[in-house]
C-alpha cells in the first residue's frame, strides 16, 4: 500500500474490517433475514451493481437496533440498545413465534379475534331456537283459578264458586316445522358472516403485514445509507487531514450522515408501530414473508372475473361474501314463512273443574274442556307481512349489492396486480441504472475529478431507487394474496 495514501479503518456493526483506500468505500454488509430473524455478517467491496444497500440493515437476530452514535474508536457502531431505554412490551399474549406463512398469521388472528365469541352466540341462539320448535308445545301452560260467595253482597246465603282451569297451548300447524326452518336458516347465516369476517381479517392482516414489510424495508435501507454515509465522512474526514480534501467535503459528508442517522430512527419508529398493529392482530411480533406466490401468466385474468365478464354468476357463488348475502335471502324468506303462518295466537286447550257450593243444589262439582282458538285479524296481519316482505327485499338487494362490490373488487384487484408487476420491473431497471451511476462517480470523486457533494447525491438518488425498487417488490407480493382474497380465496 502506498503509504501516502490515506486509509479507513472503519467499524461497523461490531466488525472489524481491515484498512481500505479511500476511492474504494467498503462497508460490513449484514444480510439479514428478515422472516426468520437469523442474521449473517459478511465483509466484502461495496458493489453498487449488486446493489447490496438494501441488504445492510442495521437490524440484528433480536430485534434490536445498533446504537447509532458515533463511538470513541472513530466511527464504531456497535450492536446494542439504545442506552436509558427499557424493552417495548406489547402484552403478555404477545409471541414471538414466528408463523411460517401468512396463512399461520391469519389463522393465528382468527384464533384471538373477539368476533369468533359473537358469532359462536348466534350460533347457540339458532340452536335454542331449534330445539324450542321440536317441543310438544309452543309456551308454557297458564293455570287461572276464581273465587265467589256472596257475602260481599250481604245476603249470606252461603252461596260459594270455586273455578280452576288449567290451558297449554298448541302449535299452529306447520309453526313447529317453520320455527326450525328459520332457525336452520339463521345458524346457516351465521356461519356464512363467519366465514365473511375471516375472510375480511385475513385482507386486515395482510394489510398489517405489509406495511410492517414496507417499513422492514424503509429501515434496511436506512442503515445501508448510514452505514455508507459514515464511511464516507470518515474517507473525507482522512483526505482533509492528509490535505488531499476541503473542509467542505468534509462538512457535506457529516451532514450527510446525520441525515442518514435521523432517516434511520426514523425508519425505526415506523418499523415499531407498524410491528406493533401487526401483534395486536396476531398476537406475534413476528412478521411473515409476503412472498411465495408465483406470479400468473401473461394476459392470464381471475376465473371469476372472466366468468363475471361472460354473465356467469355461478362463478361468484362460492365467494363468502356472495354465500352470507344469499343466506340471509333464505333467513329472511323462511322468517316471512313463518309470520304468515303465525296469523293469529296460539290456540290453547284445557281442561276446568268447577265447585259449587249452593243450598238445595244437586251436583256441585263439573270437569270439563275448554278450547280457545282465536281469530285472525288483518289490522295484526298486514303490518307484520309487509314488515317481513321488507325483509325478504332488503336481503334481496345486499345480495345484488354484494355481487356488485365482489366482481369490482376482483376487477381492481387484477388492475393493481397488472400495474404492480409493471412498476416493479421499471423500479429494478431504474435502481440497477443509479446503483452504476453513483459508483462512476464515487470513482471519480476518488480520483480527485468529482466534489464529493456529487457522491452525496448520486448515493441519495440510488438508495431511493433501491427503496423504490424493493417497495414496488413488496406490492408485488401483497397485490397477488390480495387478488387471492378478492376472488374469495383465504391466504
Amino acid at each position: 500500500m502506498n503509504p501516502t495514501m490515506p486509509t479507513i479503518c472503519v467499524e461497523l456493526f461490531g466488525t472489524r474490517m481491515a484498512p481500505i483506500v479511500h476511492g474504494r468505500l467498503a462497508v460490513a454488509v449484514q444480510r439479514v433475514n428478515l422472516a426468520s430473524g437469523m442474521a449473517e455478517v459478511a465483509l466484502g467491496r461495496y458493489d453498487r451493481g449488486a446493489s447490496v444497500r438494501t441488504r445492510s440493515p442495521v437490524i440484528h437476530a433480536d430485534n434490536s437496533f445498533c446504537n447509532d452514535g458515533v463511538g470513541d474508536d472513530g466511527g464504531a457502531v456497535h450492536a446494542q440498545q439504545p442506552p436509558g431505554r427499557a424493552p417495548v412490551r406489547l402484552s403478555d399474549t404477545v409471541t414471538t413465534i414466528a408463523p411460517a406463512t401468512l396463512h399461520d398469521a391469519v389463522a393465528a388472528a382468527w384464533n384471538r379475534d373477539p368476533q369468533r365469541r359473537a358469532i359462536g352466540a348466534r350460533e347457540d341462539t339458532a340452536a335454542a331456537r331449534y330445539t324450542a320448535g321440536g317441543a310438544l308445545f309452543p309456551n308454557a301452560p297458564s293455570l287461572t283459578t276464581s273465587h265467589v260467595n256472596d257475602k260481599v253482597a250481604g245476603s249470606n246465603y252461603n252461596y260459594i264458586t270455586t273455578q280452576a282451569e288449567l290451558d297449554m297451548p298448541v302449535w299452529l300447524p306447520g309453526e313447529g316445522t317453520a320455527t326450525q326452518g328459520v332457525a336452520c336458516a339463521q345458524a346457516n347465516v351465521a356461519a356464512a358472516d363467519g366465514e365473511a369476517a375471516h375472510l375480511a381479517l385475513a385482507a386486515e392482516v395482510l394489510d398489517l403485514a405489509m406495511q410492517a414489510a414496507l417499513a422492514g424495508t424503509a429501515r434496511a435501507v436506512a442503515g445501508g445509507r448510514l452505514a455508507v454515509a459514515r464511511a464516507l465522512a470518515t474517507a473525507a474526514g482522512q483526505r482533509l487531514r492528509v490535505g488531499e480534501g476541503s473542509e467542505s467535503d468534509s462538512l457535506a459528508a457529516d451532514a450527510d450522515a446525520a441525515s442518514a442517522q435521523i432517516a434511520l430512527r426514523n425508519a425505526a419508529a415506523q418499523y415499531g408501530s407498524a410491528v406493533a398493529a401487526f401483534a395486536s392482530v396476531t398476537g406475534t411480533t413476528v412478521v411473515p414473508p409476503l412472498a411465495g406466490l408465483p406470479p400468473r401468466r401473461p394476459g392470464q385474468t381471475s376465473l371469476v372475473l372472466a366468468a363475471a365478464q361472460t354473465g356467469d354468476g355461478g362463478a361468484l357463488s362460492s365467494h363468502p361474501q356472495i354465500v352470507a348475502a344469499e343466506r340471509a335471502v333464505a333467513a329472511a324468506q323462511e322468517q316471512a314463512r313463518l309470520i304468515r303462518i303465525e296469523n293469529r295466537d296460539s290456540p290453547q286447550i284445557g281442561v276446568q273443574g268447577i265447585n259449587e257450593k249452593q243450598p238445595g243444589a244437586r251436583w256441585d262439582t263439573r270437569f270439563g274442556v275448554v278450547i280457545h282458538f282465536p281469530f285472525a285479524s288483518g289490522a295484526r296481519n298486514a303490518p307484520r307481512w309487509a314488515e317481513a316482505e321488507q325483509g325478504v327485499t332488503e336481503a334481496l338487494v345486499r345480495l345484488e349489492l354484494t355481487c356488485r362490490r365482489v366482481t369490482v373488487a376482483v376487477q381492481q384487484a387484477d388492475i393493481t396486480l397488472a400495474e404492480a408487476e409493471q412498476a416493479a420491473v421499471a423500479a429494478r431497471r431504474a435502481a440497477a441504472s443509479l446503483d452504476k451511476w453513483s459508483g462512476q462517480i464515487e470513482r471519480a470523486w476518488g480520483l480527485g475529478e468529482m466534489p464529493l457533494i456529487e457522491v452525496v447525491r448520486a448515493d441519495s438518488y440510488a438508495f431511493d431507487a433501491d427503496l423504490a425498487r424493493d417497495t414496488a417488490q413488496t406490492e408485488v407480493d401483497a397485490a397477488r394474496h390480495r387478488a387471492r382474497l378478492a376472488e374469495g380465496v383465504l391466504l
